[in-house]
C-alpha cells in the first residue's frame, strides 16, 4: 500500500479522491503546519511513518492492530466513527463488515494526515461511498460507537485537543469503573475501617442550600493558587472559601483559613496535608470527606466531620444503611468541591489554582507537601492554557479537566470563573482578570 516512498506532495491516487469528495479538507491539509520530524521506515516487515517520535502504526502486523482497535465497534453496528487516519487500516477493517453502512473518519491533525496521504495509498477506502472524512477541529463532542488510532490521538493538533481528551477519557472509562467497583478489596476494607466514623459523623447534606445566590471561592492546589492569596484575603469575608485538602497548608501559611475542607483520597500520604499547621484553628470548621479517606486524616481533624458519598457502585450498600449527601466525583478532589459549592447555592463560583496542568513546570502550589518541579523534557501530555499556548499536564489531569467541563455544561445557571490564564483553559468559564469581582 506504499504510494509515494519519496514523500513530496500528496500522492495522486489520494489527491484525486479527496479533491473530488472533500476539496475543503485537501485545502486544509495543505495549509496546515507539518510535523517537525517525519521518517519513512522500511526496516520492519511493514513500512510505517515515524512522526515526531511516535510510530504511526505497527511495523509488523498493521491489520491485527487495526482489528484490535476496531473491536470496540460492535459487530452488529451499522455505523462507526474512527478518530485518526493512521495508515488507513481501521477504516478498511470496518468497511469489510457487510452490515456497515457509514464510517466517519475524523482527522485529528491535518498536518499528520497529510503525511500519511503522501506515503500511503488510501484511495480504496476513501473512494467507498460509505465513508465520510471530517476535521476533528470542528467536532465538539465524541460519537459512538468508535475506534481510534492511538498515534493520531497523541499527535492531535491544538484545535482538536479537547476531542482527543474526550476519546482518551472514554477509552479509560472501563478501567476507572473497575478501580471504583465493589470488587476492589482495598477500597472495601477502607470503608469497613471507617464505618465507625460514618456512623457518628454528620451529613454533608447539612451544607446544601446554606449559601443561596452567593459567590463561592473554590481553591485547588495548582501552582497559580499563590497568585491569588491577597485577593482571597480581601474577599473571604463575603465569599465562602472551600479548599481541597492539598491546598490547606499553603493557604494557612499565607494566613488564609478556608471555611470548608474537602478530602476524598485513600492514599495515606494525604495525611501530610494536615500536618505542620495549627489545626486547632479549624475546630469550628467542617471537613467534608468520602469514607475511603485514610483514617489518619479523620483522626487529625479537630472540627466536625461531614460524610459524603460519590455516586459509585462501591457505595450502594452503604448509602442504604447510612444515607448521606451525594457529591459528584470523577477522580479529582476538585470535582466534589465544585459540586458542594453548587449544592450550597452558588450563583457564581471562582476557581483558583484549578490549573489541570503544570504552569512553570510546577506540579502544585509552593508549600504543598507534594509539590515538585517537572523536568523540561518534551511534553508527552499537554492542554491549551488561557491564551491558547500548550502547557504540560498529565493524562489523569486531562481527564479531570474534561469531566469538569461536562459538569459545567450541565449547570448553566451557575457562572464559573477561572482565576488564571496560565493554567488550562476550562471551557464554560470566564477569566477572573476580565471581570470586576
Amino acid at each position: 500500500m506504499v504510494c509515494n516512498p519519496g514523500g513530496g506532495t500528496i500522492c495522486a491516487a489520494n489527491r484525486s479522491v479527496i479533491e473530488q469528495r472533500w476539496p475543503h479538507i485537501r485545502k486544509r491539509m495543505e495549509e496546515a503546519s507539518g510535523p517537525k520530524e517525519v521518517v519513512f521506515t522500511r526496516h520492519t516487515p511493514q513500512p510505517t511513518l515515524f512522526i515526531d517520535g511516535i510510530h504511526l502504526s505497527s511495523g509488523y502486523d498493521q491489520v491485527c492492530e487495526a482489528e484490535l482497535q476496531a473491536s470496540l465497534v460492535p459487530e452488529e453496528s451499522l455505523h462507526a466513527w474512527v478518530y485518526g487516519v493512521g495508515p488507513g487500516q481501521i477504516p478498511r477493517v470496518l468497511l469489510g463488515r457487510h452490515r456497515i453502512k457509514r464510517v466517519v473518519v475524523v482527522i485529528m491533525n491535518p498536518g499528520v494526515a497529510m503525511q500519511s496521504f503522501k506515503y500511503f495509498d488510501h484511495s480504496d477506502w476513501l473512494s467507498d461511498s460509505r465513508v465520510e472524512l471530517v476535521l476533528g477541529e470542528y467536532e465538539s463532542d465524541i460519537h459512538f460507537p468508535f475506534a481510534a488510532v492511538p498515534s493520531c490521538l497523541q499527535l492531535a493538533a491544538e484545535p482538536a485537543a479537547r476531542l482527543r481528551d474526550l476519546v482518551f477519557l472514554e477509552l479509560a472509562t472501563p478501567f476507572i469503573r473497575e478501580k471504583h467497583s465493589a470488587e476492589n478489596a482495598e477500597l472495601v476494607h477502607r470503608l469497613e475501617e471507617n464505618l465507625k466514623y460514618v456512623r457518628s459523623d454528620g451529613d454533608a447534606v447539612k451544607l446544601f442550600g446554606s449559601k443561596k445566590n452567593s459567590t463561592i471561592i473554590v481553591a485547588a492546589a495548582g501552582p497559580t493558587l499563590s497568585d491569588h492569596y491577597r485577593w482571597i484575603a480581601e474577599k473571604q469575608k463575603n465569599y465562602p472559601l472551600i479548599a481541597v485538602d492539598a491546598a490547606l497548608r499553603p493557604l494557612v501559611n499565607a494566613g488564609i483559613y478556608p471555611d470548608i475542607i474537602v478530602s476524598i483520597d485513600g492514599n495515606p500520604a494525604v495525611a501530610s496535608f494536615f500536618k505542620e499547621i495549627d489545626l486547632s484553628l479549624f475546630e469550628g470548621k467542617p471537613l467534608v470527606y468520602f469514607p475511603i479517606v485514610h483514617e489518619d486524616v479523620l483522626k487529625l481533624w479537630p472540627g466536625k466531620r461531614l460524610t459524603a458519598y460519590p455516586n459509585h457502585s462501591l457505595y450502594k450498600t452503604l448509602i442504604k444503611k447510612h444515607p448521606r449527601g451525594i457529591l459528584y466525583s470523577s477522580g479529582s478532589v476538585l470535582h466534589p468541591c465544585v459540586d458542594l459549592a453548587v449544592k450550597m447555592g452558588a450563583s457564581k463560583m471562582v476557581l483558583l489554582g484549578a490549573d489541570f496542568s503544570f504552569p512553570g513546570r510546577q506540579s502544585h502550589v509552593a508549600g504543598c507537601p507534594v509539590h515538585s518541579e517537572k523536568n523540561g523534557g518534551p511534553m508527552q501530555h499537554w492542554v491549551l492554557n488561557g491564551i491558547g499556548m500548550r502547557v504540560a499536564t498529565s493524562a489523569n489531569m486531562r481527564g479531570y479537566l474534561r469531566d469538569l467541563e461536562k459538569y459545567i455544561d450541565k449547570h448553566p445557571r451557575v457562572r464559573f470563573i477561572n482565576g488564571s490564564k496560565d493554567g488550562a483553559h476550562i471551557q464554560g468559564t470566564t477569566c477572573l482578570e476580565d471581570l470586576s469581582i
